[in-house]
């Protein structure tokens, strides 16, 4: 092993800590105390975006909660780098959108409609020419909503009304707000940015929340509990039994050992079905970079930092980590069907998905490996000779095809009866599926 491997692990769970974030947020405090003026949280939002839309009705109710002070940036062109499949998300995220509206009693299009480019364009010329209006906010949710034909005033109107940017100039601002982000430190929209930290739209506020839940900043309105239903919903699923269906369906579990929301999502997921009773159908499939999508460093620091506090959120371990790129991940899928074989593949999912990410386990070496399969009851004498076997190639290559055939590309992602999920953080989705079976 190189003496980068050595390092790497330890590395990793010091950048990751619990006591680098604090300290990180400690010097932004005192920071903070010295200059009001960095009290704010800068909202990137894109027009065209179901996810930014949604948590822009969010933000009126968060400013009455905490004393911040909020700045919009107008962003529509991302980083194509960054986001490879972004026609396939736009795609899924009218459905899911809709899904998230109800879980969070907001408003989004029964029937949705992505926004024609033409019109996003205007839209955020319009917002640009009057970025600097004392009361932007409502006008941005004008817009936004008439944009999404949520409003009673028509987009048309809005835009005769309030006017545009010339084209050249709209440009040139959406040019200099892409990159903006990309300096800051991000590279997609409906994101929150405060203190260094990054939060993505209605999922992560409740973590924005709890770190601005202190003296002078948090208001008399309101509770912090209002901003963490979703993590109160799928604890409770995975604690206390609601009702068990008379019914129930197979889950299509996608998963990749080279993903961090993977390994976060797997015990829950197992929890989930031992607690309804319904069979899982473990499908890995490949990493994103084995099949040509590309995973800046900048985003693979982001999925880091956001799976830890995720992972400590559901009291998972996480951070001592060795990335199994190429080689491992190649030697974790060839004893997959073993232990499929076997009847051990969850306990064997869990364990060498436990190594790499929490106990920084190099899969490529035997000694390790074989530590994490007899974990999972295998026997490593049996299960070493699959390491050479490349069958495997045709179940990922299989799993990926039914992936896609769903609409998606990217792991953890889930089937259950009609219900298409995708993201650890959806978890509360399939417990409303699994529960309304028999309704």
């Amino acid at each position: 092993m190189s003496s980068n491997n050595l390092l790497t692990p330890h590395l990793a769970r010091a950048i990751t800590s619990d006591g680098s974030k604090s300290f990180k947020r400690g010097w932004f405090e005192l920071k903070r105390k010295m200059s009001p003026s960095l009290n704010v949280v800068t909202f990137y939002h894109r027009v065209n975006d179901p996810y930014s839309y949604l948590l822009l009705q969010t933000i009126p109710r968060f400013l009455e909660d905490f004393h911040v002070r909020l700045e919009i940036e107008f962003v529509l062109d991302l980083p194509s780098e960054f986001n490879p499949e972004q026609a396939a998300l736009e795609k899924y995220a009218l459905e899911d959108a809709k899904r998230l509206a109800q879980f969070h009693d907001l408003t989004f299009p029964e029937q949705p409609i992505q926004p024609s480019p033409e019109d996003a364009f205007k839209a955020t010329s319009s917002l640009l020419k009057h970025k600097d209006r004392p009361k932007l906010l409502h006008m941005v949710n004008e817009i936004t909503s008439a944009l999404w034909g949520t409003s009673t005033t028509t987009f048309d109107s809005c835009i005769n009304r309030y006017g545009g940017l010339p084209e050249k100039e709209t440009h040139k601002q959406i040019k200099q707000n892409k990159e903006r982000l990309l300096s800051n430190g991000h590279y997609t929209s409906a994101m929150l940015h405060y203190g260094g930290e990054w939060y993505w739209g209605v999922d992560r506020l409740g973590h924005l929340a709890e770190r601005l839940d202190k003296p002078n900043i948090k208001r008399n309105t309101g509770t912090i509990a209002d901003y963490q239903r979703q993590y109160r919903h799928s604890l409770q699923g995975l604690s206390t039994l609601k009702r068990r269906p008379k019914t129930v369906h197979t889950l299509d579990f996608y998963f990749s050992f080279r993903s961090p929301y993977s390994y976060i999502a797997a015990e829950r997921i197992f929890k989930l079905a031992d607690l309804y009773k319904f069979p899982v159908n473990i499908k890995p499939i490949m990493p994103m970079i084995t099949r040509g999508l590309s995973v800046p460093k900048t985003k693979r620091m982001y999925i880091v930092h956001d799976t830890k506090r995720e992972a400590n959120r559901y009291g998972i371990s996480f951070g001592k980590m060795i990335d199994p790129a190429g080689e491992g991940v190649e030697r974790c899928f060839a004893l997959y069907p073993y232990a499929k074989a076997k009847g051990k593949e969850r306990a064997y999912i869990t364990s060498i998905s436990t190594g790499i990410w929490s106990e920084g386990a190099n899969v490529c070496k035997d000694s390790v490996l074989e530590n994490l399969v007899a974990r999972a009851g295998l026997d490593w004498n049996d299960a070493k000779a699959w390491i050479n076997n490349k069958d495997w190639g045709r179940l990922a290559e299989k799993n990926l095809n039914d992936l896609e055939a769903l609409g998606l590309w990217g792991v953890p992602s889930f089937q259950y009866g009609d219900t298409v999920v995708w993201g650890q953080d959806r978890l509360w989705a399939l417990e409303d599926a699994i529960l309304s079976t028999d309704s």
